[in-house]
């Protein structure tokens, strides 16, 4: 029954075909899946794409979501825009199903589980993130966390393997508002039950998502996600919006709130203050009810309540970034409450079938404001290829000619919808400089912001083509080559692109010697794929080659198999220091630590599974 509720709430972007899905799923979320599921259908493992920001290491996202389990099944079929509202609808049905066994566990009542689970899963939090894939799987996964935490100790593992998922599905902030969550509501039920899970769920979580975190781990100091929205707080006043869903103007496309409109829907129906109060008063489980309610609203108003800016000292929390994003936790404990209420009214009232007459009010009334009338869950009226497609087309039909040419590279200073979706080059295999979700080097985007004083630098970055942001093409017949020698050589790093001239020569950190010049070289590349260069050269001395690719750890180069050192050139890109003679050199990208986090991830599989029919 709940999964048909479900398929009936997400009814209109599920079947009808004159809506799509917009804005950071198209952008961002619908690319990255595409293009992984692609990648693993043609044999291979993406571990860096040179389709954003000029190269980027993709498997060392968390965001692509792509070791997620839940995902697979999507990546087995294809993906595609609509198949987006599916994963959605599942875990819609994930956050329905797990809040109604949690709310069964604690008042042990179905009828006041399901209101809970209603209120809980199409409330305001997953129509206002459905866009935003991450933080809307993560939430849907929270009452399961806590409904698992609740089982008698031989189930336990459950605890920590829900905890490896949330983890897995790559929105960070999410996961630590998920174990903030679990932290007070164990604390508020029993201290020694906390301690062994507070212990144990962290280290399963960790070792069962290591194939995400190892990597992560290796590369995060060295990039950064683009913010895509700015951060923000709960203010006391916006708490209307629970009750009221066109408070900032939504609904009637008035809008007047805050800058962010995803950030702060909160509508959650007409009945839930009401219920939740009448639950509270009812005084049964009130310690795991407020234990999500009053941490997760006073780390809502962050950092001037006091809250946010104490766990801004933990390590995981100092990079959170709106503390508006919590609002999943005490949304689910006034689910519970008002589930709670319902069941407490009708009982005063004598009426038995009060809470079912509620069902329908309250289902009627959140699918109305939080599906139907809501501009947040999809563009209605218009499909995908209407919106998008179109103009990818458009561009791609443009550029054919350009794509068929070797080692070229697209320059566009701010990526727009003009050629479609904004990370839509990973779908289209697409060389450029532009991206906008995933995780940017951050020496990269320092270097690129550079480019507006010294317009030279792109020469530097192999951009062989220039496109103004109607899409179309402009030849850069200035640009090195991909692979090049640079003439002169000079002691260097981020200080000195204000004047740096790459086609006169370039600056390298840890050159230990004096101004070098370097003599002609020549170069061929034999061989080349996204994560991998093969160059044959002939140099008459020991000779810098640069490669005009993103410097990070995880690039490894050889000369006739043996291992030599790559450099940052340029402050942002790679070098070899190559010897005399005539050599192959190659270049790979391979993550240190993924075959290392694959290993952890499918031991501890093995390990929970044999556990956990020990135990049973």
């Amino acid at each position: 029954m709940l999964a048909l509720a479900t398929v009936l709430f997400w009814s209109i972007p599920l079947f009808q075909r004159n809506v799509t899905i917009h804005w950071d799923l198209t952008d961002v979320t619908y690319p990255a899946q595409k293009y992984f599921a692609d990648s693993v259908h043609a044999g291979r493992l993406p571990y860096w794409t040179p389709f954003l920001y000029s190269g980027m290491p993709f498997l060392s996202d968390p965001q692509t979501g792509a070791w997620y389990p839940l995902h697979w099944p999507f990546y087995l079929i294809g993906v595609t825009p609509r198949i987006l509202f599916w994963e959605l609808a599942l875990h819609s049905f994930l956050a329905l199903a797990g809040a109604f066994l949690l709310a069964r566990k604690l008042f042990g009542d179905p009828v006041a589980a399901a209101i809970a689970g209603m209120f809980y899963a199409w409330g305001g939090f997953f129509a206002a993130h459905s866009s935003q894939l991450g933080m809307f799987e993560a939430a849907a996964l929270l009452p399961w966390l806590l409904w698992a935490s609740l089982l008698e100790r031989r189930y336990w593992l459950l605890t920590g393997a829900v905890a490896g998922l949330i983890t897995l599905v790559g929105s960070f902030d999410a996961a630590l508002y998920c174990f903030f969550a679990l932290a007070c509501f164990l604390i508020a039920q029993s201290w020694k039950r906390a301690a062994a899970l507070l212990v144990a769920t962290p280290v399963i979580g960790f070792c069962l998502s290591a194939v995400v975190l190892l990597p992560w781990f290796e590369i995060v100091k060295y990039a950064t996600h683009p913010l895509t929205s700015p951060a923000a707080s709960l203010r006391p006043i916006a708490l209307a919006a629970v009750m009221s869903a066109d408070y900032f103007g939504l609904i009637s496309g008035d809008y007047r709130g805050p800058e962010e409109i995803r950030q702060f829907y909160l509508y959650g129906g007409l009945l839930l203050l009401p219920l939740a109060i009448a639950g509270l008063i009812r005084k049964f489980q009130m310690r795991p009810i407020l234990a999500l309610i009053v941490p997760g609203l006073w780390y809502a108003f962050g950092p001037g309540a006091g809250v946010a800016r104490l766990l801004k000292l933990l390590p995981g929390f100092r990079d959170a970034h709106a503390p508006i994003e919590i609002w999943f936790v005490p949304a689910l404990g006034l689910a519970l409450a008002a589930g709670s209420g319902a069941a407490w009214a009708a009982e005063k009232m004598g009426q038995k079938r009060l809470p079912f007459i509620l069902m329908v009010i309250i289902a009627a009334d959140l699918w109305h404001f939080n599906m139907y009338k809501s501009p947040l869950v999809y563009a209605s009226s218009i499909t995908f290829d209407e919106l998008y497609g179109k103009r990818q087309q458009a561009f791609e039909d443009r550029i054919r000619e350009v794509k068929q040419q070797p080692l070229y590279r697209l320059w566009m200073s701010n990526a727009g919808i003009a050629i479609g979706p904004l990370d839509g080059s990973l779908v289209t295999r697409t060389e450029g400089s532009w991206g906008a979700g995933l995780l940017e080097l951050n020496r990269y985007a320092e270097y690129t912001r550079a480019i507006t004083s010294n317009p030279r630098l792109l020469n530097g970055l192999s951009a062989n083509f220039l496109v103004d942001p109607r899409g179309r093409l402009e030849v850069n017949p200035s640009a090195l080559r991909r692979v090049s020698v640079p003439a002169r050589i000079t002691p260097g790093g981020y200080a000195d692109l204000a004047s740096l001239d790459p086609t006169e020569g370039s600056v390298v950190e840890g050159w230990t010697r004096s101004v070098a010049q370097q003599q002609p070289t020549e170069l061929t590349v034999t061989g080349y794929r996204e994560d991998f260069y093969q160059i044959r050269y002939s140099a008459p001395a020991e000779t810098l080659i640069r490669i005009a690719v993103p410097f990070a750890p995880g690039w490894h180069a050889a000369v006739d198999g043996i291992p030599v050192a790559v450099l940052p050139v340029d402050y942002a890109l790679s070098g070899v220091v190559v010897p005399v003679g005539q050599h192959q050199l190659t270049l790979q990208f391979r993550p240190q630590y993924f075959l290392m986090g694959a290993a952890l991830s499918i031991a501890a599989i093995i390990g929970i599974v044999v556990l956990f029919c020990i135990v049973s």
